[in-house]
């Protein structure tokens, strides 16, 4: 492993203090991993090329005439609360507003770019986040042309509209790194944030059009190095497929992320060019292209629900070769391959590290002539007709006990039945709901209500009204951008839809969430007994000021399917207007009262079902997003994600930073997650978890970590209690530091921020987790204060990882 090397003798070399997460054995691994791609980070445009081949269904992209779209149609109240000018701030921007004509033949790049950068902006240049600063930039239907690339914005959703896809159409002679460029290349070579704290973006109902690019060109569709709270949906790529293209859809070559879904790309070298510490992708649709997707690196990655055809290989995992492999681990479900050479090129060889991890589970393919494919030659052979993969996979395996190298099938997760689509043995899928065949008057505004969303004003009766009246009626409640200051519980009853514009945030303060020992929740979604559905999307809920009973979430409701939440995020401490900043909450030894900012982030309860939670980041604060340098601070939340529930699906989800644990699933049945995705608090173990400021519930079950395996007492990733049925599909539980040093975290020693991460305990059965990573811990599964693997065991590239994992 020529790569473990690498980073073996890069660690000796590594600082013990780090402002914020800078790891650089993971800089390095990525360093090493895009030499093969270098080309298409410095593409400066043709060079007297000939002309792309266009591909035949998308060759014209003529649009229709705008049809009507009610987020274009409704009243644009929003204002950015902590703005330095909120009455003058602009939050929604139609980019025809900028100059953009949209007719196919004005260069619109310049009114795109002015419509996303106005309002004095932090652009990748300043290298500075901010939340002042929202925006929503809409493009209605049309074809813009554009010469370089449109340079996306910290806290920025471009949005298009889903009933006539508008068309970025790229010129013969396009210069840039993505048509879209989600964190621009500055002078000295780095990015222009890190992409490991990009959050808050996304990119919605857009085609993007490479076509009249010559297609050896290595143009790009979407550059996308992105951390959590991102996401991708309804974006057609259109590239050229003549013989030696050059062109790729989708290239991430870092971050921390990720969530993108409903994704249509034909033709290209590469339809995705990826990697990432961790990613989610479903409903990725990829034809004609050469390689439908190359995972250049990665600690994990769960794809579902992909559609490949026509195209060489379908997924290759080999970057680097057998002694140097830079993916960790990989899982395919719920999936479709069809006239493909090969589904999957791997580099994986029996070994003591576990790098080249892969798990395929419910996978059909057509005319397939070799399934998996090795450095040998065939692992596992396909057919040209019609055949499924149950579940197969490579790796290492522990039934409970191992490690054992395998390579081959495996017994698949068995899958309640109420978690799967009617009358199919995939799992149950819902896209964020867009309302597109709703009329503007099927909405309300908050604003219209009384709400300010000015930060300051009690906001709690009007959105209690509002939220009321919608459900009533039938309506979509309607979020305007601003931030909701709130002084006790919001109702949130049966048949409610909401969703929010550029993430407005609920905020609670006040006295009736300040007992650390009587919790009250901010967002109630039913209460106790109730059944029925609701739809929540694209908003944040917080606090203001010391706020230690703050339960941010409490999920109610029994359902059957299609009630939940998207792109919705708790976000505690560390932004203009929480009073839990840099300045308030300074990196420090002793625990600050002002600074226990959450109860418990959200608590799914025992009698709710039916729950779907896709793309939804809890978030406690390790840094200060809003001063300029991103500096740490100490914010104190007790707990993360409490499951105790039934028939529930975690798609994408993170849960970060929390005192006790993450994700804890008590006396839980019938789950469905991933990819999850954990941070234990960087302050610890000072204050450790056993001496949190948040004394241990009984009531809600809460670790109390009298037997710490070897007196080493942080937070849990991830814990399992009484629980059944619990299928996970690729975790990443990380531990990065140890008060505020990452010389515990170094790979492959010594791996010892904390001596246990994942805690499975009582009466639970049936569970099974693919493609397991932990970073800083030194033992990767406990059951009853048992250890079950180990780290040293399960070495890959700079996580550790297990590929199967059953109890």
């Amino acid at each position: 492993m020529r790569f473990a090397q690498l980073l073996s003798c890069l660690s000796v070399a590594i600082g013990v203090q780090a402002q914020i997460l800078d790891l650089p054995q993971v800089d390095a691994l990525v360093e090493e991993a895009l030499k093969p791609f270098a080309h298409y980070k410095h593409y400066h445009g043709p060079k007297n090329e000939s002309k792309a081949h266009q591909h035949g269904s998308l060759q014209a992209m003529k649009q229709s005439a705008d049809a009507s779209y009610w987020l274009a149609n409704i009243a644009h109240q929003g204002r950015a609360a902590f703005n330095s000018n909120p009455s003058g701030y602009k939050v929604f921007r139609n980019v025809k507003d900028y100059g953009a004509v949209g007719d196919g033949v004005t260069d619109d790049t310049a009114a795109i770019n002015r419509a996303i950068s106005d309002g004095g902006r932090f652009g990748p240049g300043s290298r500075v986040t901010s939340t002042t600063t929202p925006a929503v930039v809409y493009f209605p239907a049309g074809t813009y042309l554009i010469s370089t690339s449109i340079i996306d914005y910290y806290f920025t959703q471009l949005i298009g509209n889903p009933n006539s896809l508008p068309v970025l159409k790229a010129t013969p002679g396009f210069v840039g790194l993505g048509l879209i460029d989600g964190d621009q290349y500055q002078s000295d070579g780095a990015q222009g944030w890190g992409s490991t704290n990009v959050f808050f973006r996304q990119i919605r109902n857009l085609k993007l059009d490479l076509t009249s690019i010559p297609a050896s060109s290595a143009a790009t569709g979407i550059h996308w190095p992105t951390a959590q709270a991102t996401s991708i949906q309804n974006v057609v790529i259109a590239m050229s497929s003549a013989a030696g293209t050059q062109h790729q859809g989708i290239f991430i070559e870092n971050g921390s992320g990720g969530f993108m879904n409903d994704i249509t790309i034909t033709g290209g070298l590469y339809g995705a060019n990826v990697g990432n510490q961790q990613f989610t992708m479903r409903n990725m649709v990829i034809s004609d292209a050469v390689t439908a997707i190359s995972q250049i690196w990665d600690w994990g990655w769960t794809y579902q629900g992909l559609t490949v055809t026509n195209c060489t290989t379908a997924l290759s995992m080999s970057n680097g070769g057998a002694g140097n492999q830079l993916v960790g681990s990989v899982n395919v479900i719920d999936s479709t391959i069809e006239d493909c050479r090969t589904f999957v090129d791997t580099a994986w060889q029996s070994s003591t590290y576990s790098t080249g991890s892969l798990i395929l589970e419910n996978i059909a393919l057509r005319n397939v002539p070799v399934a998996v494919k090795g450095v040998s030659g065939t692992v596992l052979a396909g057919s040209n007709g019609a055949t499924t993969i149950g579940a197969w996979g490579q790796g290492h395996k522990y039934t409970p006990n191992g490690p054992v190298n395998f390579q081959g099938a495996i017994t698949p997760a068995a899958r309640p039945s109420a978690l799967l689509a009617s009358g199919s043995s995939r799992y149950y899928t819902k896209s964020k709901p867009q309302y597109e065949s709703l009329p503007v008057s099927s909405f309300l505004s908050v604003r219209s209500f009384g709400a300010t969303g000015n930060g300051a004003t009690d906001d709690t009766a009007a959105i209690q009204s509002a939220i009321r009246q919608a459900a009533s009626s039938g309506k979509v409640l309607y979020f305007d951008q601003g931030t909701y200051k709130v002084t006790g519980t919001i109702y949130v009853p049966a048949g409610s839809r909401m969703v929010g514009e550029a993430y407005p945030v609920i905020m609670a303060t006040g006295g009736k969430f300040s007992s650390i020992t009587t919790p009250v929740p901010v967002m109630q979604i039913g209460k106790a007994g109730e059944s029925g559905s609701i739809e929540w999307s694209d908003m944040i809920v917080s606090t203001q000021g010391s706020a230690p009973g703050a339960v941010l979430i409490q999920w109610n409701l029994a359902a059957a399917t299609g009630s939940g939440m998207w792109d919705v995020h708790t976000r505690v401490g560390g932004f203009t207007g929480s009073q839990q900043q840099a300045v308030q909450c300074p990196t420090s030894a002793a625990v600050s009262a002002s600074c226990e900012v959450a109860y418990m982030s959200m608590h799914i309860t025992s009698g709710a079902s039916g729950a779907y939670l896709e793309n939804v980041w809890l978030w406690t604060a390790d840094h200060d997003l809003d001063d300029g340098a991103n500096t740490q601070i100490s914010v104190y939340t007790g707990r993360g994600l409490l499951v105790e529930g039934k028939n529930i699906w975690l798609i994408g989800t993170g849960v970060e930073h929390h005192s006790l644990y993450q994700y804890q699933f008590s006396g839980a049945n019938s789950i469905m997650a991933g990819f999850i995705q954990t941070e234990t608090p960087y302050y610890q173990p000072i204050p450790d978890a056993a001496h949190s400021p948040y004394p241990t519930n009984s009531a809600l079950h809460d670790p109390t970590f009298t037997n710490c395996l070897g007196g080493n007492c942080n937070a849990l990733g991830l814990r399992v209690l009484n629980s059944q049925s619990v299928n996970i599909y690729g975790a990443g539980l990380y531990s990065f530091f140890n008060h505020y040093s990452t010389a515990c975290s170094t790979f492959p020693v010594p791996e010892n921020c904390q001596s246990e991460i994942f805690s499975i305990e009582g009466t639970t059965k049936n569970l099974v987790v693919y493609s397991l990573n932990t970073v800083g811990t030194t033992n990767m599964i406990v059951r009853d204060n048992n250890v079950l693997a180990v780290v040293s065991d399960n070495l890959a590239t700079f996580a550790a990882t297990i590929a199967y994992f059953t109890f």
